[in-house]
């Protein structure tokens, strides 16, 4: 399996569908726009600017559904002039669609939840600058991180799990019938992190995975880049426990060994199975990725390019700002392309040959042509042979009788 482009701009490039990607503070995430359960609209915003887009897909052709700037007004309320600002997509009724926005900004309380209605966006929670989180937790530190949770093995990623790197701090927010949000897990700060795993590096980075192939992006995976560490939680009624846990130090997953403190870990469907359960790690600046698939309780690689290496579908990954994420292309409810986000390019795998199936091939095909060859050679020494056997039988006849041809 390899990687091949379904679109690709750059570089330099015109970006995607009006959008032009000149900033290096622009930002992707992939969303659900219209509420049919494929994350299959590209979302893209640059922070401090108010610039806002929603793409949609038609064909290979993208084109807007919804713009704002740049310079512009932001989206739903929420301004998006801080450089702090961070979204993502987000099930907020619980419907097994990531058809919310979420946009907040670490180290000044604010947090706001959008939905669509018609062509604009409405807060359903809203906590503006200088604000007071969510939940309980504050977020007064710049190094606050947020991402959508399936807290209670439904296949809805409608819980905030929120982290602060170097703290031990976690929290797992719930929302309730009321639209008020409560802590169903909470540590710190200072805290003692999770299920074993304590949070204490600036470096630490979470997200939530499917390990077991259920469809159900029920477990968290957390990584400390550099050291080589990379644990897996499960959580059994509110308890969390390692399925996997390496380092720290460690050396790292399937064989890509997380030294770098570039390294960037994330969830991604390599199969086309519509289940996030493999690990697509990636090292920009040096064309190094790897996709990785959980095997007896580990992991091993079905895909490795690097250090150094060549990236993938003809995208070097030589740039040390590319960002990659897990994207529904075609809208097959199947998060099986991988964007990045700085120069775009889509790719998505296909199967390719290794060289040793090339020469068996070949060896296959010289055996076959050789075969013919031979068979051939054998036939015409055969139908020579019958040959000279008739005509010496017909000599010998002619002699007997006197009887000669006129």
């Amino acid at each position: 399996m390899g990687f091949t482009p379904v679109y690709n701009q750059g570089e330099p490039g015109n970006g995607i569908g009006g959008y032009d990607l000149r900033s290096p503070s622009d930002r992707v995430f992939a969303l659900d726009y219209n509420s049919s359960g494929k994350l299959d609209h590209l979302a893209l915003y640059r922070p401090s600017t108010g610039t806002f887009w929603i793409l949609k897909n038609q064909g290979g052709k993208f084109s807007a559904v919804y713009a704002q700037g740049d310079p512009g007004n932001g989206v739903g309320g929420y301004d998006l002039r801080h450089p702090n600002d961070v979204g993502f997509a987000f099930d907020y009724e619980s419907s097994g669609k990531l058809d919310h926005v979420v946009f907040y900004r670490p180290g000044f309380g604010a947090i706001f939840i959008l939905k669509r209605q018609g062509d604009r966006y409405i807060p359903v929670y809203a906590q503006g600058h200088e604000g007071s989180g969510i939940g309980g937790y504050d977020l007064r530190s710049a190094g606050d991180r947020i991402f959508a949770f399936d807290y209670n093995h439904s296949g809805c990623l409608d819980h905030l799990a929120l982290y602060r790197p170097g703290t031990g701090t976690m929290w797992i927010l719930k929302k309730s019938e009321t639209g008020k949000w409560n802590a169903v897990y909470q540590q710190g700060d200072p805290g003692q992190g999770i299920g074993g795993y304590d949070l204490r590096s600036n470096a630490d980075r979470a997200f939530a995975f499917d390990w077991d192939s259920s469809g159900k992006m029920d477990h968290i995976a957390l990584y400390r880049p550099a050291t080589g560490t990379f644990w897996v939680l499960r959580n059994n009624n509110g308890a969390f426990s390692p399925v996997l846990s390496v380092g720290d130090p460690g050396s790292g997953i399937g064989g890509y060994d997380l030294r770098s403190p570039a390294d960037v870990a994330i969830a991604f469907d390599w199969n086309r199975s519509g289940k996030n359960d493999h690990v697509a790690l990636y090292r920009p600046g040096t064309g190094t990725l790897w996709v990785l698939k959980h095997v007896q309780g580990g992991f091993q690689a079905v895909y490795s390019e690097g250090d150094p290496g060549r990236g993938a579908g003809g995208y070097d990954l030589k740039s040390t700002q590319d960002k990659l994420l897990a994207f529904d292309y075609d809208g097959s409810k199947q998060s099986n392309h991988l964007i990045s986000s700085q120069h775009l390019k889509l790719s998505h795998p296909t199967a390719t040959m290794k060289k040793n199936d090339v020469i068996a091939i070949i060896i296959i095909i010289l055996f076959i042509l050789l075969a013919g060859v031979s068979f051939g050679i054998w036939k015409l020494v055969s139908v020579a042979k019958k040959s000279m056997s008739v005509t010496s039988g017909s000599s010998s006849s002619s002699g007997s009788t006197g009887i000669v041809d006129p």
